[in-house]
């Protein structure tokens, strides 16, 4: 079955293309984002169970649903009447996603069935910079190209230990790149919008009304920036930039 493709997501953690890519299927990350990761353009399904976060007992449930193909069809085909029906026959709203972690000792079992444990972190030079590294079970370097699908497993990692966890003795400390990168001292950046205040965000072609849960300063592709953690009215939940979101 083709995998259609999204820009990549991470979602929390990268502004630049994660948040937008969380405003782009809203409520998918996290978990900071509410979804799981199959690749850099699919259609994600989004979480319906998640527990133990942050524990050595992680575990977080997704389905692809109608929900998230209309708002993929929205974002990425828009115009196209046929693009909902060929997408429900393309992918299984009866699947179930799995992944699991011990968020102690830096270990997690991605969607593919497969574990991976805690390398470190990327370097500045591409995309993904100070996101989680991984290492297969052969001990090899998960890359973070598309077709490896590394970052994918570090979208994983963020919504199952958003606060990377606490590392077991000897242990690498799991998410220390994006501890690192929420820790960086800066200056102080303005609010545009303040927590508990009511919203209207960007989803697919519409803007739906939203609340704002929380405010958190992470690392754009210019610098530090400001991010929103926004519910909205229709059941959707995503960490989303000031541009996304309007007064009401």
């Amino acid at each position: 079955m083709p995998c259609r493709r999204l820009p990549a997501i991470h979602p929390v953690r990268i502004v630049s293309r994660g948040v937008v890519a969380a405003v782009l299927v809203l409520g998918h990350a996290a978990v900071s984002a509410q979804w799981l990761a199959l690749c850099s353009k699919c259609v994600n399904p989004g979480i319906y169970s998640q527990t133990g976060t942050d524990t050595a007992q992680a575990v977080a449930m997704a389905r692809i649903t109608r929900a998230e193909i209309e708002g993929w069809c929205a974002n990425w085909q828009p115009g196209d009447a046929g693009c909902v029906a060929q997408a429900l026959r393309d992918h299984d709203l009866k699947k179930v996603y799995r992944a699991s972690a011990d968020c102690t000792a830096g270990r997690i079992t991605a969607i593919d069935g497969n574990t991976y444990r805690l390398a470190g972190v990327w370097d500045q030079s591409d995309i993904g910079g100070g996101r989680s590294k991984w290492r297969d079970a052969k001990g090899k370097v998960v890359g973070r190209d598309n077709a490896s699908g590394g970052l994918g497993i570090s979208q994983q990692w963020e919504v199952l230990c958003p606060k990377g966890g606490r590392p077991a003795a000897g242990a690498a400390a799991p998410g220390a790149g994006a501890a690192a990168a929420r820790n960086v001292a800066t200056p102080a950046l303005r609010a545009e919008f303040a927590v508990g205040q009511s919203v209207m965000a960007r989803y697919g072609s519409q803007w739906v009304r939203a609340k704002v849960n929380r405010i958190r300063q992470v690392k754009g592709r210019d610098g530090p920036e400001l991010a929103y953690d926004v519910s909205l009215d229709n059941g959707k939940r995503g960490l989303v930039p000031a541009r996304m979101l309007r007064a009401p």
